[in-house]
């Protein structure tokens, strides 16, 4: 038994060299064996080199981690001492570059605007000089497409909103609620800077041609043969946006930080302005980004051979058009409101509660409104029905801030003489003509009458070009001392004033009787029957723009003179009534502490 096992035990001892032995034969012999080995070899080097070059990247990003901070300060450090030298080599005026205050970055939004105020006014001379021949034109068709285009572009985005919301809401605002600035001034800035390459697109898309018409309809806005320009125009419409959305965040935000029942009716009234910016600019962005995709792109989110709808841009620009004609009024309310009050010598604006009400009401109605510009489209009856109805309910709230403004005013028999009682009673008077002929556009039987004939562009001139354009007068002349310290001539001021009325007056209202009649808008060529009612037209339209230059010459003959102002009439309750007039920088900024780099 013993010898059997020994055996067995001898057999597997001999079986497992074997095995060992072929085993080991086959790793050192033979190509394939070789080729595993070079492998395993290259394995292990390759995970070595792979751990390595993990813990080097986490070494890395620990460093950069921990050292980033000091990194960025190190570069800012840098900027900040290139800025500065360039700031102290231009000398005091330097400052204006790269200040936050909230008062400097207000001025450059008035001169910004009155830059692109003159741009739209010159276009808009050229087009009544064009409009004085039925047949022989000063300028071609094409060109006078392009005037049509940027006259509208630039007298919207680039004048009224900068002066009304950039200049004035920027300069006030921080008054007005008793703060040294707005909560963001980095990003008030920043919204600021980037109006000057919109600036710059804007007027390359007018040397290049955009001939779309200001409201940028597809189809023609995506065709091939509409030009260059009007890429430019689209990007710099995008910027503009960007801009106004970034300036809107900040004043809500600063606003609701400290607004209650007893501020300035001025406040309320950029508030609901800058909620209504914010509701609507991304919609436009959306329908100009398109409109980009389909002209650059081969989208064809607006192109009917692709499968798009044109109509689709026209509801996205006026889900934010409609809106913006409330934007670029809402603020001359709240200064209307604001002067009638102190005129009154009142604490409180009458009706004040029924005024912020009647803001807000304007504001819902009004968003919820965008389709009483699309009646020609073929809307059922039901919805027509319904926007039409909408639009004559907002005739109400208007109508509650107007008898509002006349009660305040009645109290002012004894300032009959002052010009800026003068131009509160134009403001009420064009802004009703424009309202009613509103609602008169508001029933789609009349509107579809009326659609793209001079009849809508004498009704939203009345609106906006004067309704908004007097506001900016208003402010202009009434805190013209507040903000230099001089007084402007009283007589000058009057004479301005007639010019004015007159001009407006007789440059526009004429349009309703073209219209009434069906001469198409954005048209230069008529019949001779309506040769008589255009020459009204532009010589209104040559006053009008004498009257600017006249308010310029105003302007200069206040520095010159150099009347003094020692202080402001008015009740105390107002905060520009008992401040040193002209009102001073704050001291942080004089001594040049808040910047944009600060060490």
């Amino acid at each position: 038994m013993e010898e059997t096992k020994k055996k067995k035990v001898s057999k597997k001892e001999v079986s497992t060299k074997k095995k060992k032995t072929v085993v080991g034969g086959s790793s050192g012999s033979g190509f394939w064996g070789k080729l595993l080995d070079l492998l395993n070899k290259l394995l292990g080097r390759l995970k070595k080199f792979i751990s390595l070059f993990v813990n080097f990247i986490v070494d890395c990003i620990c460093f950069f981690h921990f050292n980033l901070y000091k990194f960025v300060l190190l570069g800012l450090d840098g900027l900040n001492g290139l800025v500065m030298d360039f700031v102290l080599s231009v000398g005091n005026y330097g400052y204006w570059l790269v200040s936050l205050d909230h008062k400097r970055i207000g001025l450059v939004y008035v001169i910004l605007g009155l830059w692109g105020g003159f741009i739209g006014l010159g276009l808009s001379f050229l087009i009544r000089l064009n409009l004085c021949d039925p047949y022989y034109n000063l300028i071609s068709l094409e060109v006078y497409n392009y005037l049509v285009t940027n006259h509208g572009v630039a007298m919207i985005f680039f004048f009224l909103m900068p002066v009304l919301i950039g200049g004035f809401g920027n300069y006030f605002l921080p008054l007005f609620l008793y703060l040294d600035d707005l909560l963001l001034p980095r990003l008030n800035s920043f919204s600021l800077w980037l109006m000057i390459p919109s600036f710059f697109y804007m007027e390359l898309s007018l040397y290049y041609g955009c001939g779309v018409g200001w409201t940028l309809y597809p189809p023609l806005s995506i065709s091939e043969g509409s030009g260059l320009g009007v890429d430019y125009l689209l990007f710099s419409l995008h910027l503009a946006g960007v801009s106004s959305l970034v300036g809107s965040v900040n004043f809500i935000s600063t606003i609701v930080s400290c607004v209650d029942l007893k501020t300035s009716i001025i406040i309320w009234s950029y508030l609901f302005t800058s909620i209504l910016l914010l509701l609507s600019l991304p919609v436009l962005a959306a329908g100009i980004t398109m409109l980009l995709f389909d002209r650059n792109f081969g989208t064809a989110f607006f192109e009917p051979m692709g499968g798009g709808d044109p109509l689709l841009f026209q509801h996205l620009f006026w889900f934010f058009g409609h809106p913006e004609v409330y934007v670029l009024i809402l603020p001359g309310f709240g200064i209307v409101s604001h002067i009638c009050m102190m005129l009154s010598n009142n604490d409180s604006s009458f009706g004040y509660y029924g005024l912020i009400c009647a803001m807000a009401s304007i504001v819902c109605l009004g968003s919820v409104v965008w389709a009483h510009h699309m009646f020609m489209v073929g809307l059922d009856y039901l919805t027509a029905i319904f926007f039409s109805s909408i639009t004559m309910i907002i005739g109400v709230p208007t109508g509650i801030k107007v008898f509002s403004w006349l009660y305040m005013l009645n109290s002012c028999g004894t300032r009959s003489s002052d010009p800026i009682l003068w131009w509160l009673l134009g403001f009420i008077f064009l802004f009703s003509v424009g309202g009613v002929t509103g609602v008169a556009l508001s029933a789609s039987a009349l509107d579809i009458l009326f659609h793209d004939t001079w009849f809508v562009v004498a009704h939203f001139h009345y609106v906006l070009s004067l309704g908004s354009y007097s506001s900016v007068i208003i402010m202009l002349v009434w805190w013209w001392p507040f903000i230099i310290g001089f007084s402007m001539n009283k007589y000058l001021l009057q004479g301005h004033w007639l010019l004015s009325m007159v001009g407006f007056n007789l440059c526009f209202f004429p349009m309703h009787y073209l219209g009434v009649h069906g001469l198409p808008r954005r048209v230069s060529c008529y019949d001779c029957e309506y040769y008589w009612v255009n020459v009204l037209s532009s010589i209104g339209g040559v006053l009008s723009v004498t009257s600017a230059f006249v308010l310029f010459f105003i302007l200069w003959e206040s520095l010159s003179v150099r009347n003094r102002i020692i202080g402001l009439w008015g009740s105390g309750s107002c905060i520009t009534n008992v401040v040193v007039v002209p009102v001073p920088a704050h001291s942080a900024y004089v001594c040049g502490g808040k910047v944009w780099f600060n060490k």
